[in-house]
């Protein structure tokens, strides 16, 4: 038991005469201070095998046992090192890859606002040219004589006219009332005033703003054609609805 106790005291005072130079030179050389893999693990292998080799082969296996302990030692470092350094690279490429994701459905969702804005603009400027030919035209009602009652066919025909308007707000509209040059010119301009008064009221019903319409009557002081006749006395029976873009004929409101 003695040389056994006495063995571990020389293999203890070999080792530290080992180990000592070692972690001397790492306190002399401060700039160096980078991890040397495997280093700590050798030390601390040459100290457990010197140790364990004194006990089992006396002072002996104290030179033998600090060999292989820091042979031991250096590869458990090296390994560790190596799982570590292989554990960073997949979780530096997992991040790779999920930002390489990110980036194309970015990319991917750029593209597409962008298409939908070309879009956009494209059909606002169709709606745009579609509503300057619109607001271009010009809308006739005609009635039976002495009468301001809207026939059925027209009032389809003033629904559509009335979700345009909606559509074009800030748009005015001259609302113009006409008769034939049948009866006095009286009755015929309270005719025509009946008439233009049917067609605005019919517009305000289904939605529209009183001041987006101004109407105007002017009795049978307007004929199409200097000749009065069948046909022309019909199309002289008329409210013509004209955008405030056009041109229209003056007149007092009423």
């Amino acid at each position: 038991m003695k040389k056994q106790l006495i063995s571990t005291l020389i293999a203890t005072t070999l080792m530290t005469s080992v180990i000592a130079p070692v972690a001397q030179a790492n306190t002399v050389e401060p700039a160096d201070d980078a991890y040397k893999v495997g280093q700590e693990e050798q030390l601390i292998g040459m100290g457990s095998g010197a140790a364990f080799g004194a006990l089992v082969a006396g002072p002996a296996g104290v030179v033998v046992g600090g060999i292989i302990g820091g042979i031991i030692g250096t590869t458990v470092g090296q390994e560790d090192y190596i799982k570590a350094q292989d554990e960073e690279m997949q979780e530096i490429a997992s991040r790779n890859a999920e930002l390489e994701r990110i980036s194309h459905r970015y990319n991917q969702a750029q593209i597409e606002i962008a298409r939908l804005q070309q879009q956009a603009i494209q059909q606002d400027r169709m709606m745009e040219e579609q509503r300057q030919i619109d607001l271009a035209l010009e809308m006739n009602v005609h009635f039976r004589t002495g009468s301001a009652s809207i026939e059925p066919h027209f009032q389809s025909q003033l629904d559509e006219l009335a979700e345009m308007m909606k559509q074009a707000p800030e748009v005015k509209w001259e609302l113009a009332g006409f008769a034939d040059r049948r009866g006095s010119s009286e009755k015929n301009m309270a005719l025509s005033q009946r008439r233009v008064d049917a067609v605005r009221n019919y517009l305000e019903q289904h939605g529209i703003d009183a001041n987006q319409i101004v109407v105007a009557a002017y009795g049978d002081q307007a004929p199409l054609k200097a000749e009065q006749n069948f046909e022309g006395d019909f199309f002289d029976r008329r409210v013509t609805l004209r955008s405030s873009q056009s041109s229209v004929q003056t007149a007092n409101t009423h």
